[in-house]
């Protein structure tokens, strides 16, 4: 086989895969409530890029604002050298989903109830939530999908 035609096939098919890979947006900010508005801000871009409606973008603001509130009230922040004090949120477009992974590292987290107030205002906001801990770090994902025959 001729070198330059496999280079051409090896492109296309690293392109091909590219364009397959979720695009994600990744913001880091420290885990005050006066940084909030850093995240609620991204959200709404990250929304607009997904084609939510304007009213499907506030309602995704809302949620994101709900679940770093929730992430800061239900955990103790870890209190370690090394360890940051921040909350990451990861924003993921992948396919008919938007995937919003808020997180932090906390040394103590106690999972919301489920009729906690906060909690409800995001099952009604979003298709999931789903809190996790995995080792030091706590995790509160929501998912919004497109509607069929977007």
């Amino acid at each position: 086989m001729d070198p330059e035609s496999r280079s051409e096939r090896t492109a296309s098919a690293t392109d091909a895969a590219e364009q397959d890979a979720p695009e994600a947006v990744l913001v880091r900010v420290p885990a005050d409530p006066d940084y909030l508005a850093v995240i609620r801000s991204a959200s709404a871009h990250v929304a607009t890029k997904f084609g939510c409606t304007l009213s499907e973008v506030a309602d995704l603001r809302l949620a994101v604002d709900e679940a770093c509130g929730l992430l800061l009230r239900c955990t103790v922040p870890e209190r370690r050298a090394g360890v940051s004090g921040d909350i990451e949120c990861r924003f993921v477009l992948d396919g008919p989903a938007l995937r919003v992974v808020i997180s932090r590292q906390a040394q103590n987290a106690a999972p919301p109830q489920s009729d906690e107030f906060g909690w409800t205002i995001l099952g009604a906001l979003v298709d999931d939530i789903i809190w996790r801990v995995e080792g030091p770090n706590v995790h509160v994902e929501i998912v919004k999908r497109r509607s069929a025959g977007e």
